[in-house]
């Protein structure tokens, strides 16, 4: 059996290469071994392997004819020359029906160089050097034309007959292949979400330079296979490059291209974000003097926001998110990253203006006034905090973030106040509730107040109420301060307190009889609970932060 190579793999050099692919590219594993000119007398032999070149006659009824009689014929492929005619309609659907991949040129090429384009990949497949030298010419062909991206993803979906997808690094889809009919608009959000989730969920912290496949498992009982080619540099992920295999049949050359056209839109990408980071710095240091109240008048403001099309002649309200144990992170900086782009990905979706920026160690979210019907502003910005939070543990499931939410004022000279209240609340609110908190600011009651006084004065109040225990659980190692903080925690409630403990009753009711001897106080007293419950919060506060 003569040596041969597929209808693809020839594809991959030029003359062939600057062909179009009408139809039939479902047939592309083909097998060629020869290359024949049309004639009429060779409609009827044996063209299996083979690739017709058919050219135009002058007659284009004489033409059609002909590309008709070979499409019937057992032939491998077909190239169409001629630089004007428009082939119908029928004869496509013939070369899909058939899987007989049908091409066009417009240029006059000789039998002979094909003949040598076809020597030439037999011999590279030979020496497995084809996929490495096809990655290197085409990347040259595609760099050289500047394709931009819709044209250039549209023509990787048409070569490998299968929807393609750009996305940023939160997985939202920036440009796609154009061709609805390979995937509609719907499917591509779905299958693009099932990636999402399947990325988080199996790839998390990783960042891989190689494309993977990937099995998405739809809501209709189906699987679709999906190549991933994440687009990273210098350790920095860009987005990733995603082909819904939806007619199972993706190989090793089809990856390669995957590859190229990955290095092509990495390009492109990293081009944008070094023009978006340098308008980055600029909204950061205007939102800096936003929230720390740095400028003169509140028009100027107003005015310049309109700059970046921020409409602040309106209320705004401020939402803090930040990771529980932020300091425990090997990699801080990249994590807030991820959770900035993640918070920018899900509300966009939902509100018209909204600004999502860094700063400290904090997502900072500012938005307009969200209110609906039937709901506070509290229930309102809480239900958000909620959400906000269940779509991140999807996608970042080994860490916990807490929230904290200021108070809504109608001007936007009275944002740094919702700033400053949201910041308490995300602080005082871990020593109220457990991590993974979302506490609003007006919920912090007595608590409030700790934020306004100095660390001297915190430290002379909890010792005033707490040296004798804290004295006597160094000493003992009895944790009295500890059994003290969840029973105020748990309202009193005895029989929580030991579950939390996980002690018994009785065993509890002893720990307490003991605390209230050394501290000389009776605990059923409202106002000795509230001295020694705001004394154990500023305990915490304090132990937490030396």
């Amino acid at each position: 059996m003569p040596p041969f190579c597929t209808v693809q793999e020839l594809m991959v050099l030029d003359p062939l290469r600057q062909s179009t692919i009408i139809g039939g590219w479902a047939g592309r594993e083909n097998q060629i071994s020869q290359v024949v000119t049309a004639v009429p007398q060779l409609a009827a032999s044996d063209l299996t392997n083979s690739l017709v070149i058919i050219r135009q006659e002058s007659q284009v009824q004489d033409t059609e004819a002909t590309l008709r009689t070979y499409l019937h014929s057992g032939a491998a492929a077909i190239l169409f020359i001629g630089p004007d005619t428009v082939l119908l309609p029928c004869l496509t659907a013939i070369a899909e029906e058939r899987q007989m991949p049908l091409l066009a040129s417009g240029k006059s090429l000789e039998e002979q160089e094909f003949v040598f384009a076809l020597e030439l990949v037999i011999t590279l497949n030979k020496g497995k050097r084809l996929i490495h030298f096809a990655e290197y010419s085409n990347l040259n062909q595609l760099t050289a034309i500047g394709t931009d991206l819709p044209p250039m993803l549209t023509k990787l979906a048409v070569y490998l007959q299968n929807p393609v997808v750009l996305v940023n690094p939160a997985f939202h889809i920036i440009s796609c292949s154009t061709d609805e009919k390979l995937l509609d608009h719907i499917e591509r959000e779905q299958l693009t979400r099932l990636a999402r989730l399947q990325h988080y969920r199996c790839k998390a912290g990783e960042l891989l330079a190689t494309p993977y496949l990937s099995k998405l498992e739809n809501s209709n009982g189906g699987s679709v296979s999906c190549w991933v080619n994440p687009l990273l540099r210098d350790g920095q992920i860009y987005g990733y490059l995603l082909v819904f295999d939806v007619s199972n049949h993706l190989n090793p050359l089809d990856v390669c291209r995957i590859k190229e056209t990955g290095i092509f839109s990495l390009q492109v990408l990293a081009h944008r974000k070094t023009i978006e980071d340098t308008e980055k710095k600029y909204q950061d240091h205007f939102l800096y003097d936003l929230l720390y109240n740095n400028f003169v008048t509140e028009e100027s403001l107003i005015q310049r926001a309109r700059h970046w099309n921020w409409d602040f002649s309106k209320p705004q309200q401020i939402l803090i998110m930040e990771p529980d144990d932020l300091h425990l992170l090997t990699n801080k900086s990249r994590m807030l990253r991820k959770l900035q782009l993640n918070v920018e990905d899900f509300l966009q979706h939902k509100y018209r203006q909204v600004i999502v920026t860094e700063q400290q160690g904090q997502i900072v979210i500012i938005i307009g006034d969200i209110m609906n019907e039937g709901k506070t502003a509290k229930q309102q910005w809480k239900s958000l905090g909620k959400s906000l939070q269940a779509y991140m543990q999807e996608i970042i499931t080994e860490v916990t973030f807490s929230i904290g939410i200021g108070k809504f004022y109608t001007t936007i000279a009275d944002l740094c106040r919702s700033y400053q209240e949201a910041k308490h609340a995300l602080d005082l609110g871990r020593f109220i509730q457990e991590k993974g908190h979302i506490t609003h600011f007006e919920e912090l009651g007595i608590i409030r107040l700790l934020s306004h006084m100095s660390l001297e004065q915190l430290d002379d109040y909890y010792k005033e109420y707490l040296a004798v225990l804290i004295e006597y659980d160094e000493k003992n190692d009895t944790n009295f301060i500890e059994t003290l903080h969840v029973y105020f925690q748990q309202n009193g409630d005895l029989n929580l307190t030991a579950e939390k403990l996980f002690q018994h009753a009785n065993t509890l009711r002893y720990r307490l009889k003991k605390i209230e001897e050394l501290l000389e106080t009776d605990l059923k007293q409202l106002e000795n609970r509230i001295n020694l419950s705001v004394a154990c919060k500023i305990f915490k506060i304090r132990k937490t932060n030396l």
